[in-house]
């Protein structure tokens, strides 16, 4: 087997792979010849998922239904998928944002569910049973704001930045089962989270057309564009406890503080990095 065949044939579950970011990681993955599982909440999503990367990508992928609010159900599903080579976890509900003063805990907790307690919940399984096979990996997603927290961006930023300090601390938990994990920090990236948010679809090519135009690439990522983030910590032998960051949402950040006219809602809006729902 040459490198350009190493995932060919690798069986790979993407949590959170009907849309957005998650879709993108599938995408890139079938055009490496690995095996795809899409895992996500509803079977309506999962179809649509399944249909467009057959008819696009090709290869062999195939879908399920999951919710990780449920772990022992979760669990018997990746149990279900076993063994695997690689797990990919891109699940968001929605981002955390606004003043922490005015902050619902409450909700906010229920936030977390999701995108925090959902890769705990991965993690636990893979940790407990065996779901991967030895030389595999397990890839989290976080976000910019656990880099960079900021105003209003306070409970979000924690939510994030636990999950890289997980991620160090899993590698070395998984590293007796030969099991890698690392996370990846997307920039900003177009997904279908920004319209859901209430924005139009004229704002959002407004929105996307000003931040290109301050980002050295020139350009928005796709979630094809950040994917290949998602590529190199599966293909990576050497990655493990690793942070990868992709997209300058550095300069992002600065920008989106220095405009006007621009409400503190939106600025943490768009800075936090713009994940799909899963």
């Amino acid at each position: 087997m040459t490198r350009a065949d190493k995932l060919a044939g690798k069986k790979i579950a993407v949590i959170g792979g009907s849309s957005g970011i998650g879709y993108g990681a599938a995408e890139i993955l079938l055009s490496a010849g690995a095996h795809i599982t899409i895992i996500s909440s509803t079977q309506e999503k999962v179809d649509r998922a399944v249909s467009q990367l057959s008819s696009t990508a090709g290869g062999n992928v195939q879908g399920r239904v999951g919710n990780v609010r449920d772990e022992a159900a979760f669990t018997e599903l990746l149990l279900s998928l076993a063994p695997l080579d690689h797990v990919i976890f891109s699940s968001v509900d929605k981002i955390i944002r606004g003043s922490l003063a005015e902050a619902n805990l409450s909700d906010a907790a229920g936030l977390f569910g999701v995108k925090f307690w959902g890769s705990f919940v991965v993690a636990k399984a893979i940790a407990k049973h065996d779901i991967i096979l030895p030389g595999g990996s397990l890839t989290l997603t976080s976000g910019a704001a656990a880099l960079r927290p900021k105003k209003g961006a306070t409970i979000g930023g924690a939510l994030n930045g636990g999950l890289i300090t997980a991620t160090i601390s899993l590698a070395d938990e998984l590293s007796g089962k030969r099991i890698r994990v690392n996370t990846v920090v997307p920039g900003l990236v177009k997904t279908p989270l920004l319209g859901k948010l209430g924005n139009s679809e004229e704002q959002q090519r407004e929105i996307y057309e000003q931040a290109a135009g301050r980002l050295s690439v020139g350009f928005v990522a796709s979630p094809e564009d950040v994917a290949e983030a998602y590529l190199y910590a599966v293909r990576a032998d050497y990655a493990n406890g690793s942070t990868i960051v992709i997209g300058e949402f550095h300069y992002l950040l600065n920008w989106f503080e220095m405009s006007e006219g621009v409400s503190n809602g939106f600025v943490i809006q768009m800075a936090v990095v713009l994940f799909d729902w899963g």
